[in-house]
């Protein structure tokens, strides 16, 4: 069986194959497509439906469905955007992008499934990664925001008195500042900028000073500190055996992980997803396992 899945951000659309016999991506399938995230809708579906028609053209078997990654506000369970008040995908507000896709690519609407991108990347670990021989998992991605999601025998938990209201941390509060402020790629940014007056454009000019800059490499290590402390009572609270972490600035966790790890308390294992940017395609494609589907269908209602 085949399906194919779907990371979509504000400006970007990546698809590809996946084999649900082999566990593995299609590699030969990828197909990415920048898109104007202010553009209009027939504009932006326009991308979508381009970029899609050739992973599956490029596929040439049939397929099970579509699963898509999808950033939030969104009716995920009913396949509507509520993007608004953003300068991203706005264009798409309260369309059911489910009937649009439907009838562009010639598929039966519910063979389009949706759902977050942090919990797509989740998805994966916790199935085919390696947090999937635990019981309790907690994925986060950090990049230009926090991201998070709980999992229970795979599967994201998002109301439940062990964990934060949707299994989001990006809206809860560390030493009295928001999180998504702190531990993302403005928070370090910023961070260093406090440290030294210098402000760098991202992330990766910080990693280049590690080894000639001794405020580079304070930043990573009280990073790392701070983002255990926050983190610990949640991982308590929910009894996590794994943490993994994903996003862009998990590429430098040689750099902030030694701190982050003395500081942890009470998992098992913490690691970096191996999967990288494919995750939340992986993760996605995932939804199009009926049994699987099936158990968290009555989660993305409440999404």
């Amino acid at each position: 069986m085949f399906s194919i899945g779907v990371d979509i951000g504000g400006s970007h659309i990546s698809s590809c194959a996946y084999s649900h016999e082999n566990k593995t991506l299609c590699r030969e399938t990828f197909s990415y497509k920048k898109i104007n995230s202010q553009g209009t809708k027939e504009e932006i579906l326009t991308g979508w439906v381009d970029a899609l028609e050739t992973t599956i053209q490029g596929l040439g078997k049939p397929i099970s469905g579509i699963g898509v990654a999808m950033p939030g506000p969104f009716d995920y369970y009913n396949g509507i955007s509520k993007i608004t008040d953003v300068e991203k995908l706005q264009s798409l507000y309260d369309v059911n992008l489910r009937l649009e896709l439907a009838d562009r690519l010639k598929v039966l609407p519910s063979q389009i499934r949706f759902i977050n991108d942090a919990t797509a990347f989740s998805v994966a670990e916790a199935l085919i990664g390696k947090a999937s021989k635990y019981k309790k998992a907690i994925a986060i991605t950090l990049g230009t925001g926090l991201g998070s999601s709980f999992l229970l025998n795979g599967k994201p938990i998002i109301k439940d008195k062990q964990v934060p209201e949707g299994g989001f941390l990006y809206n809860q509060y560390y030493q009295n500042v928001f999180a998504d402020d702190l531990f993302s790629t403005r928070g370090i940014i910023n961070a260093f900028e406090e440290e030294t007056g210098r402000r760098l454009k991202n992330v990766k000019e910080l990693c280049e000073l590690v080894d000639v800059d001794p405020n580079a490499r304070k930043v990573f290590n009280d990073f790392g500190i701070r983002l255990a402390d926050f983190i610990n009572p949640y991982i308590e609270e929910f009894e996590a055996d794994v943490l993994v972490f994903g996003g862009n600035i998990s590429k430098a966790f040689e750099f902030f992980g030694p701190a982050l790890k003395d500081a942890l308390k009470g998992v098992d294992e913490i690691y970096v997803s191996e999967f990288g940017e494919e995750a939340a395609i992986m993760g996605s494609a995932l939804l199009l396992d009926e049994h699987y589907y099936a158990g968290i269908s009555e989660t993305l209602k409440l999404m």
